[in-house]
């Protein structure tokens, strides 16, 4: 019997051709894409909640149902088109569901409006939630390796963080910022009022906060390359996971080299056949 697996057009829409999923999701053997997919599908479904439900009861209402549907998954069952793809990952490769219910506590967070004091509160709420779908993923390419968990959790800080930077232009047309109140304040972000001017560019305070918060992100990449597990073969395993991070280091030096400005104007992106080049040479630069 044939293992199941994610509809085709789910994985559309989860990593469309061109995009950095869909190139990372490329490197990986095939007899472990299918498990990776699975989670990349699970965890896209809890992320699109909060951000595309307006009603917050009904938000809370689906993501109480994703509870009840992620113990069925768990324990082999549910009936969501992502459940018998999720299971069968959970039971082929161990995965634990610490790792799979802190993307619902995020969602939760998320949906909650709660706002990171601190830029180290924010990376500790990224090691921990942000960066489940990683460390998830590095249980299926390398099993359980505890350098290799350390290393796919500062991979998915540094990523996390650097995919919430590049939505903030999004937050800040819709009158909102979720930077860290601290980061907001120094740079003299008004706590209330509107972040853009009347001819719809933003205040500058606030153009100060996003490229503070870019230079801060930026060392995490670095960092983690350290993290990575000695010997190449363990490297290599982990090369989907390296190829992503890489593609996303290169986004933020994108994000540096245009300016905050841009992130206003709409969202900076990367040529596809860039992406496909990062993620083939998987290689974290040292600055």
């Amino acid at each position: 019997m044939p293992e199941p697996t994610i509809p085709a057009e789910t994985l559309e829409r989860i990593a469309p051709a061109g995009s950095s999923l869909d190139y990372a999701l490329r490197l990986a053997p095939a007899q472990r894409r299918g498990a990776l997919q699975a989670v990349a599908a699970f965890s896209a479904e809890i992320r699109r909640v909060p951000l595309t439900v307006s009603e917050p009861d009904v938000a809370r209402a689906k993501l109480q149902w994703w509870r009840t549907e992620l113990a069925r998954i768990l324990d082999g069952g549910g009936d969501h088109p992502v459940a018998a793809p999720l299971a069968a990952a959970v039971r082929d490769h161990g995965l634990p569901g610490t790792d799979l219910r802190a993307l619902l506590d995020e969602a939760d967070r998320v949906l909650d409006g709660d706002r990171p004091a601190t830029f180290a509160e924010q990376r500790e709420h990224a090691e921990r939630y942000g960066a489940a779908p990683l460390r998830l993923a590095a249980r299926i390419l390398a099993g359980e390796d505890a350098e290799a968990t350390a290393y796919a959790t500062a991979l998915g800080s540094a990523t996390g963080l650097t995919r919430n930077l590049r939505l903030q232009g999004w937050a800040a047309r819709h009158g909102d910022s979720d930077l860290p109140q601290a980061r907001l304040e120094e740079a003299g972000v008004p706590g209330q009022g509107p972040l853009l001017q009347a001819d719809g560019q933003a205040q500058p305070a606030l153009l100060e906060a996003l490229a503070a918060q870019a230079q801060a992100i930026a060392p995490l990449y670095p960092q983690a390359a350290r993290q990575a597990p000695a010997g190449r073969a363990r490297r290599r395993a982990l090369h989907p996971l390296t190829g992503y991070a890489a593609i996303h280091q290169a986004l933020l030096a994108e994000i540096r080299r245009r300016g905050p400005a841009e992130l206003i104007r709409g969202r900076i992106t990367l040529p596809p056949l860039r992406k496909a080049w990062l993620a083939w040479r998987g290689r974290i630069a040292a600055t």
